[in-house]
């Protein structure tokens, strides 16, 4: 599913974002949207249109999200994506820790995130800095493919 301003996404339960449409252009727009060293974010670096597409989230979604944690404040708030949607979950996630004033009364052990085939989407020292949160799961390659990730070249 592209992330633009144009397409409206609700966050239920049931839904999660997934990879890459090849058949719409604002696919290619997020993946595109990237030079290495151009966006910092909390000490490191991340992917530009991964960013965008997670601020835009964050920015549509935060009163749904903190309407959940009103109603449910003894749940976890648990962020899924896989592929492209994977990456823009994981600095969405980071986004979240950093803004959980917007969210109510939440602490920061009970955000979390499940992060499957992920893009890479940021620098080695965030992945280390949130790996506490950002869980990345790949299915096949070596150790240290699984382990890199998310990590940008």
């Amino acid at each position: 599913m592209p992330y633009n301003s144009s397409t409206k996404f609700r966050m239920e339960a049931k839904n999660a974002p997934r990879g890459l449409n090849l058949a719409k252009e604002g696919g290619y727009a997020v993946l595109l949207d990237n030079k290495l060293g151009q966006t910092k974010l909390d000490g490191g670096y991340v992917h530009n249109g991964s960013l965008k597409a997670a601020r835009w989230v964050f920015n549509a979604e935060c009163e749904f999200l903190r309407g959940l944690v009103d109603r449910n404040p003894n749940y976890t708030l648990t962020f899924v994506g896989h592929s492209l949607g994977a990456g823009v979950v994981a600095l969405l996630v980071l986004i979240v820790v950093q803004n959980l004033d917007k969210l109510g009364n939440i602490e920061r052990n009970k955000i979390r995130c499940f992060a499957i085939a992920p893009t890479k989407c940021m620098s080695l020292n965030l992945a280390v800095r949130y790996e506490w949160i950002v869980n990345g799961c790949e299915r096949k390659g070596k150790t240290e493919e699984k382990e890199k990730a998310m990590v940008l070249p």
